[in-house]
């Protein structure tokens, strides 16, 4: 029994197909520019600011469109200018 079990398992894999490579998915990005000056600002919207690469005013960088990126972008939305 426990032998059947297991055949039905390896005949249900299915081989793995060779010489054909998967489809890259488009990245989408999104572009963040810092508008407002960060004195004054919380401690955690300096902390985003910095891991979007924004330091001074005008700095303009250019990030994949992912959920931690929204996050990031959502903490210091008073803060910056996004372009899709």
């Amino acid at each position: 029994m426990a032998d059947e079990k297991i055949m039905e398992v390896a005949v249900e894999k299915a081989p793995a197909k060779r010489g054909r490579k998967p489809k890259k998915a488009q990245v989408t990005t999104v572009t963040v520019k810092l508008v407002k000056s960060l004195a004054g600002c919380i401690q955690n919207q300096k902390d985003c600011a910095a891991a979007l690469g924004l330091k001074k005013v005008g700095d303009v960088k250019v990030h994949p469109d992912n959920a931690a990126t929204q996050g990031k972008i959502r903490k210091i939305a008073h803060l910056v200018e996004v372009v899709k």
